[in-house]
């Protein structure tokens, strides 16, 4: 090792050990990587009964990846996923550091792997689709509206 290199050990051991990769993207994940989540449920969704149906189904599919919990939340919103954790015999984690918040659109359940696994959609709201059925209805309904006003407008310009 050259000189400068321990030094520079050396003094960021000092200032509180080694500088940690995409801190923000860990506090978002609860102290994982957005690459490494199978599947995540922000708080604002913890007591929609859809969210445990669909973690069971990712339960099914993964069995060996890790829940991870907010700890900060309510017992009532995580004990829920953590008797489904136990019944399933998933490991989980209860993360309490301060960092991690407890705003709606904060995450309160994140499933993910040790490795890499780059899913895609990952939210509770995007993976499967159990609102957007409805919605894709009412926009279509507006869709024809607002296209029979434009028409209608376009007549009399």
């Amino acid at each position: 090792m050259s000189e400068n290199n321990v030094n520079d050990r050396l003094e960021q051991s000092s200032m509180g050990g080694t500088p940690k990769v995409n801190p923000d993207e860990q506090r978002k994940y609860l102290g994982t990587f957005r690459e490494r989540v199978s599947f995540a449920i922000k708080i604002k969704d913890l007591g929609n009964s859809n969210a445990i149906q669909d973690l069971n189904k990712e339960f099914e599919n993964n069995s060996s990846y890790q829940l991870i919990l907010n700890g900060n939340l309510s017992h009532d919103l995580i004990s829920p996923f953590i008797k489904l954790a136990s019944q399933n015999n998933i490991k989980f984690v209860i993360k309490t550091d301060s960092f991690y918040k407890t705003e709606p659109e904060n995450y309160g359940v994140v499933y993910a792997n040790k490795q890499s696994i780059n899913i895609n959609k990952i939210d509770f709201e995007n993976k499967y689709n159990h609102n957007n059925d409805s919605q894709k209805n009412d926009s279509s309904k507006k869709d024809s509206k607002s296209s029979f006003m434009d028409k209608i407008k376009n007549i009399f310009k």
